[in-house]
C-alpha cells in the first residue's frame, strides 16, 4: 500500500490562514493564499461557503495591495499584460460570485442543492487561480533565484580569492612586472577560449532551461572572467622558479611548519575561515560583533604569547630580542584593553531587542541624539590622537620634522577640534528645547513652527564642519604633497670613533688640519617611510572624524590608535621571533587578519550594524544646508564605511613601518619591495573577499529561509560594497597613490644621500 501523499505549503500561506481563522483581517503586505483544507469543511459563514468567503477576502486584500503598490511606485516593474491579466481574472471571479449571489437570492431554499455547491466550487477555484497567478508572477519578479547565476558568482569569487593569495605568495620573491609579463598572454588566451566554451554551453537545453534570468551576453562575460582568472592562477602556480616553495627544502619546510611564525599565521587563517562561517545561522549573524571580538582577542593573545616566549628564551646577551618581547606584550595588552573599551559602544539589531542588547551609542538606551556629555568627551580625542602619533614618531625622532610639528601638532588638532565643537553644538541643539529648560528636544509643549526653525548655531556648525575638512585637505594634504617625509637635520658632537678615524686621515694628509668636532645627523632616518605614509593617513582620518557622531568619533580615534599599535606590535614581534631558521618568514598574514578584524570591530563600534536601519542618515547634512544627492551620498558613505577606509589605508604600514632610508632591499630592488606592499594589500582584500564569499554562499543556501530578507540577504548586500570599498581604498589610494609617492621620493632622497656620501668619501 502506497503511503499517503503530503503536499508542501509555502510559509507565507500561514499568515492569511491563521488571521481568518482567528477572525482577524489579513495583514496588508501579505501575499499568501489561505490553505483550502482549513476552510473547505466549514458550513455557511454569513450566508456563504466558508472557503469561498476566505478566498474572496484573500483576493480583495491582494488586489488592494497591488493597487496601492502601483500607485505609490512609478517603477513597479509590472507589465501591462500582467496587470490586465490580473484584473480580468479577478473580474471574472467577481462576476461569477455575483451570479451565484443572485441565484441564491432568488431561491434561498435551493442553497444546499448539488448544482449550487458545484457553482460555489467553480467560483472558489477562480479566486484561487487568481491568487496563484499573482503570487507566481511576483515570485518571478521579486524572488527568483537563478541557480546558474549563483553558481557562476560563487565560482568567480573563489577563483579571485585564489588569485589574490597567489599574488601575495608570488610578490614575496618577484616584482609586479614579472607577474604581468609571465601571465598576460595566457590570460588573453584563457579568456577567449572560455568565452567560446560558455557560449556553447548556453545552447545546451539543460543549462538554458535552468538559467531563466541569464542571457548569452551574461554567459559570455562570465566565461571570459572565469577564463582570465583561471589562466592567471594556473600560470602563477606552475612557475616553478617563482613558486611558493622557492629555495625552500623539504627539511626547512617541515621545521618551519611548527615554529612560532607558522603558529601565528596559521591562527590568522583559522580566524578568517571562522569569520566566513559566522553566517551559518541567523543567531550567529546577529552576534557577529561578539564573534569578531572573540577572534580578535584570540589572535592578540597568541601574538602576546609569542612575544613572551621570545622574551623568556632570549639570553642576557640578546637585549634587542628581550626589548622586542616587551614591546609585543605592551602593544598586545593595549590593543586588547582598547578592544574591550570599544564594546561599550553598541547599536542593537531589532532581533536583539528587548533584553538581549542595550544600546549605548547615543549615551542612553532611549536617546536618538548624542548627549552633551558624550560630545564633550569626544573633544578629548583632539588632544589624545595627535599626542599618541607624536609619541610613536619620537622613537625615531621623526616628531622634530616640520610636517610633524606644523600639521600633526597644530593643524590636525585644529581640524579635529572644529569637528568636535560641531558635534557639541549639534548635541546642544538636539537636547535643549528652543525656549531653554531641561526637557528633551523637541519637547511636546514646543510650538509646531519652532520645531522646523533653524537654531542659532546652524550657520556656525556649517562653517565649523567646512573648515574642519578644508584644513585637512587644504592644509594637511597640501603639506604632505609638498614634503611628505618627517626628516630633520641636527648638529651633534662627533662620536669618538669618528674623531679617531678622521684624525688619522688628516694627519696623513696634513698635520696642521684639525679633525671635525661636530657631525650632521638625519633625524627620522630609521622610520622615514613609515612616518611619511602615516602623515598621509592622518589627513584622511581627520576627514572621516568630521562625519562621525560623538561616540563614533571616539571609537574611530580608538581604532586609529589600535591600528598604530598593531603596526608596532608586529614589527616588534618580527624582531622578537627573528632567528637563523626563520629569517625568510613573515607575519604579514597575521597582521592583515588582525587589521581586518579591527576594521569590522570599528564598524560596529561606530554605531553600525549590517542592516539598512542602522545607517546614520543624519550625517548626510553635516556642513551643508540643503539636500544634494551626490554630496549627501558621499557623506553617508564616509560615515558608514569610515572604519574600513581607515584600516585599508593602514595596510601598507605592514611593510613600511620602521623602514629606514637605508633599507637594502628597497635600494637594490625597489620593484620587488613595491610588489611586497601590493602583496599585503592583495592579502587584505583576500580576507574581505573570503567573508563576502561566506555571506554570499549562505545567503544562497538559505534563500528559502524565513529570515532570508531580514538577515542573510542584507548581510550579503553589505558584504559586497565593503569588499569593493576595501579594494578601492587599499589598491587605488593606499598603494597606487600614497605608497608610490612615498617610495618614489624616498628613493630619490636615498640615492642623493648615497651620492653625497660617495663624493665625501672620494674627497677624503
Amino acid at each position: 500500500m502506497d503511503p499517503p501523499r503530503m503536499r508542501s505549503i509555502p510559509q507565507i500561506d500561514f499568515v492569511p490562514t491563521v488571521s481568518l481563522a482567528l477572525g482577524l483581517p489579513i495583514p496588508f503586505n501579505n501575499l499568501g493564499v489561505v490553505i483550502p483544507e482549513m476552510f473547505a469543511s466549514d458550513g455557511d459563514v454569513h450566508g456563504e461557503w466558508g472557503l469561498l468567503r476566505a478566498l474572496r477576502l484573500n483576493a480583495a486584500q491582494t488586489m488592494r495591495y497591488l493597487t496601492t503598490y502601483m500607485a505609490r511606485s512609478r517603477n513597479h516593474g509590472f507589465s501591462d499584460d500582467a496587470v490586465r491579466a490580473w484584473k480580468d481574472m479577478l473580474e471574472r471571479a467577481d462576476t461569477s460570485y455575483r451570479e451565484l449571489s443572485d441565484l441564491v437570492a432568488q431561491s434561498p431554499r435551493t442553497r444546499r442543492q448539488p448544482h449550487i455547491e458545484v457553482f460555489e466550487e467553480k467560483v472558489a477555484a477562480e479566486y484561487h487561480a487568481f491568487l496563484r497567478l499573482v503570487l507566481g508572477t511576483l515570485w518571478q519578479m521579486w524572488a527568483q533565484f537563478d541557480a546558474v547565476l549563483i553558481i557562476l558568482g560563487l565560482c568567480i569569487m573563489a577563483l579571485v580569492l585564489t588569485a589574490l593569495v597567489l599574488i601575495y605568495a608570488y610578490t614575496r620573491h618577484s616584482s609586479l612586472q614579472d607577474i604581468i609579463g609571465n601571465t598576460w598572454r595566457g590570460c588573453l588566451a584563457g579568456g577567449a577560449a572560455s568565452t567560446v566554451i560558455f557560449r556553447a554551453l548556453f545552447s545546451v537545453p539543460f543549462v538554458k532551461d535552468s538559467a531563466t534570468q541569464v542571457s548569452i551576453v551574461d554567459m559570455s562575460i562570465a566565461g571570459c572572467v572565469i577564463g582570465i582568472v583561471l589562466a592567471f592562477c594556473v600560470q602563477i602556480a606552475c612557475i616553478k622558479s617563482h613558486s611558493l616553495f622557492l629555495d625552500i627544502h623539504l627539511k626547512t619546510l617541515v621545521v618551519n611548519a611548527f615554529n612560532l611564525h607558522s603558529l601565528v599565521n596559521g591562527s590568522a587563517c583559522v580566524a578568517g575561515v571562522m569569520h566566513s562561517l559566522a553566517f551559518t545561522s541567523n543567531s550567529f549573524t546577529f552576534s557577529e560583533d561578539s564573534i569578531v571580538h572573540y577572534l580578535l582577542q584570540s589572535l592578540l593573545f597568541i601574538a602576546a604569547a609569542g612575544g613572551a616566549s621570545a622574551y623568556i628564551s632570549a639570553g642576557s646577551s640578546q637585549e634587542k630580542r628581550r626589548g622586542s618581547g616587551k614591546r609585543v606584550l605592551a602593544c598586545a595588552l593595549a590593543i586588547m584593553v582598547l578592544n574591550r573599551f570599544s564594546l561599550y559602544s553598541t547599536v542593537c539589531r531589532e532581533e536583539q531587542l528587548p533584553g538581549g542588547c542595550k544600546p549605548t551609542f547615543y549615551g542612553s538606551p532611549s536617546a536618538s541624539i548624542s548627549s552633551v556629555p558624550l560630545s564633550i568627551a569626544n573633544m578629548s580625542m583632539v588632544w589624545l590622537v595627535p599626542y599618541v602619533i607624536l609619541r610613536f614618531l619620537r622613537q625615531s625622532h621623526s616628531h622634530r620634522a616640520m610636517i610633524a610639528n606644523v600639521w600633526i601638532g597644530i593643524g590636525m588638532r585644529v581640524s579635529m577640534g572644529m569637528a568636535a565643537v560641531y558635534w557639541v553644538l549639534d548635541s546642544i541643539d538636539g537636547n535643549i528645547p528652543p525656549g531653554g529648560g531641561t526637557l528633551p528636544y523637541p519637547s511636546s509643549g514646543a510650538p509646531a513652527d519652532s520645531l522646523n526653525e533653524p537654531s542659532d548655531w546652524s550657520e556656525v556648525r556649517i562653517v565649523l564642519a567646512r573648515m574642519a575638512v578644508g584644513i585637512a585637505v587644504g592644509g594637511g594634504l597640501s603639506a604632505w604633497i609638498a614634503s611628505p617625509f618627517c626628516l630633520d637635520i641636527a648638529i651633534t658632537e662627533a662620536p669618538k670613533d669618528m674623531l679617531a678615524s678622521e684624525t688619522s686621515k688628516k694627519r696623513t694628509a696634513n698635520s696642521r688640519l684639525q679633525p671635525p668636532r661636530q657631525a650632521a645627523v638625519i633625524l627620522g632616518f630609521g622610520n622615514a617611510f613609515g612616518a611619511a605614509y602615516l602623515a598621509f593617513v592622518t589627513v584622511i582620518f581627520c576627514i572621516l572624524y568630521t562625519f562621525q557622531q560623538p561616540m563614533g568619533g571616539i571609537m574611530l580615534s580608538a581604532l586609529f590608535i589600535k591600528l598604530l599599535l598593531c603596526a608596532e606590535l608586529f614589527d616588534a614581534l618580527s624582531d622578537a621571533l627573528a632567528s637563523e631558521e626563520s629569517t625568510a618568514q613573515t607575519l604579514v598574514p597575521a597582521q592583515v587578519a588582525v587589521m581586518a578584524l579591527l576594521a569590522y570591530q570599528g564598524y560596529f563600534a561606530t554605531g553600525h550594524q549590517f542592516t539598512l536601519v542602522s545607517i546614520q542618515w543624519s550625517t548626510a547634512f553635516v556642513g551643508i544646508r540643503d539636500m544634494h544627492l551626490y554630496i549627501c551620498g558621499i557623506l553617508v558613505f564616509l560615515n558608514t564605511f569610515g572604519s574600513f577606509v581607515l584600516t585599508a589605508l593602514f595596510v601598507p604600514l605592514a611593510m613600511l613601518w620602521n623602514e629606514s632610508l637605508g633599507s637594502p632591499l628597497l635600494r637594490l630592488s625597489p620593484d620587488t619591495y613595491f610588489a611586497r606592499v601590493t602583496g599585503a594589500g592583495a592579502l587584505y582584500a583576500a580576507y574581505n573577499l573570503l567573508v563576502t564569499m561566506g555571506a554570499a554562499a549562505f545567503a544562497a543556501w538559505f534563500r528559502r529561509h524565513l529570515m532570508v530578507w531580514k538577515v542573510f540577504a542584507p548581510r550579503f548586500m553589505f558584504a559586497a560594497p565593503v569588499f569593493m570599498v576595501n579594494i578601492a581604498a587599499v589598491l587605488c589610494i593606499a598603494i597606487g597613490a600614497a605608497t608610490v609617492r612615498v617610495l618614489t621620493q624616498g628613493l630619490a632622497i636615498g640615492n642623493s644621500q648615497a651620492r653625497v656620501a660617495q663624493k665625501i668619501q672620494s674627497r677624503s
